[in-house]
């Protein structure tokens, strides 16, 4: 069976989780739970290449965190029902373990899964943990989210075929980039218009790329559920998230260097959005990657007061 098979065959649910702040901390994953139905013993499987899911935990604080990945054992108490826990580490492993992330930044890995080839392993179910936190300068953990994984391997065997194209791939992206600022706010913004951030506030978003090759970067704005940010005190989801546009859809950056673009805001001219607070997520990704790595810019906008859009009008 070819691997486009397999994929079909494998389900992922995915179920968001955040951990609780901690003086200013704070982690999200939409690699809450994770079920994978279908795979087979005596196969390895990149969760990355087989669902286009690999583990992203995005620092939701305000200030940057060391994170440390780990898969940890789980108890038969703990587990869910109908479950049992993986009797060994081996079968699920981090492409890595060790981050530093910034505020408004995800690390990244690849969740690999290898199932021995053992015949009494066919048409069971078996889970895995996996514990995502912070560390403190002196060693100790300040929040955390934990992620489970549950597997369902197949009941039926598979081919010889199927074993001599043993699936292997820990590939995962590995270029360093940097956002900045990461994020920004701009009041008094008129209604009806195309408000270019960047020339009427001087909010720019300058993208640094420290490596030798070329990036190019896909920059959207997007739904917050999806990048899983909140918004701040005072300020609220707006009704459509395509209000804010990038002045260019696509970046490239050169090597070793620093590019900056800029921000279109256009929210419909009616009475009920003037003198509002609105929370966007900007996703900024390099492309061209194993695991395409995002960057989320976080952008607080407050619309002109119905006085203020009068006194607009009137000039």
């Amino acid at each position: 069976m070819k691997h486009a098979a397999l994929a079909a065959l494998a389900l992922a649910s995915c179920l968001s989780l955040s951990a609780l702040p901690a003086q200013g901390a704070g982690l999200r994953t939409k690699f809450g739970q994770v079920r994978v139905k279908g795979i087979k013993i005596g196969q390895t499987y990149s969760l990355d290449r087989l669902l286009k899911l690999p583990l992203r935990i995005v620092n939701t604080g305000d200030e940057t965190v060391d994170l440390r990945v780990d898969v940890i054992p789980v108890s038969s108490g703990t587990a869910t029902e109908g479950y049992e826990p993986v009797p060994d580490f081996s079968w699920v492993k981090l492409d890595r373990n060790d981050f530093t992330v910034e505020p408004g930044h995800e690390a990244l890995t690849d969740v690999v899964v290898s199932i021995p080839d053992d015949p009494k392993l066919l048409g069971r179910r078996f889970e895995a943990h996996i514990w995502s936190r912070t560390k403190s300068k002196l060693g100790s953990f300040a929040v955390g989210v934990m992620s489970r994984l549950l597997l369902e391997i197949s009941s039926i065997a598979p081919s010889e075929e199927e074993l001599k194209k043993k699936f292997v791939d820990r590939q995962i992206a590995n270029l360093d980039f940097t956002l900045y600022p990461t994020e920004g706010a701009a009041e008094g913004v008129p209604l009806g218009v195309d408000f270019d951030l960047k020339k009427e506030r001087r909010l720019a978003i300058k993208l640094v790329n420290p490596n030798d090759a070329e990036i190019r970067f896909k920059i959207r704005s997007m739904p917050l559920w999806e990048s899983l940010l909140t918004p701040p005190a005072g300020f609220v989801e707006p009704p459509d998230y395509n209000w804010v546009r990038p002045s260019t859809d696509t970046v490239t950056v050169p090597g070793n260097s620093i590019k900056e673009t800029s921000l279109i805001v256009n929210i419909p001219d009616l009475e009920r959005y003037q003198g509002l607070g609105y929370f966007f997520s900007i996703s900024v990704e390099a492309l061209e990657q194993e695991a395409s790595t995002r960057v989320f810019y976080k952008l607080a906008v407050k619309t002109r007061p119905a006085d203020k859009a009068a006194e607009g009008k009137g000039k």
